[in-house]
């Protein structure tokens, strides 16, 4: 039963395995261009919820009405 799930192993499908592994290997394993930008836009998405609640605070008014 467990062998039905599997693909038959024929020399095309063994030679596909092969180049899928070699692929793999050969791809550059570290790029500096994905952690860069990922701290790029963390920053960026930190300064502006800084300065959205900055924004917040300052022209806060309290509804003074609601609490009649």
């Amino acid at each position: 039963m467990f062998f039905r799930i599997l693909p038959r192993l024929t020399p095309g499908y063994i030679r596909y395995l092969q180049t899928q592994a070699a692929q793999t290997v050969l791809q550059p394993r570290f790029s500096p261009l994905m952690p860069r930008t990922a701290l790029l836009m963390g920053l960026m998405g930190i300064g502006m919820s800084g300065y959205s609640t900055r924004q917040l605070t300052l022209h806060y008014k309290p509804a003074s009405h609601l609490f009649r």
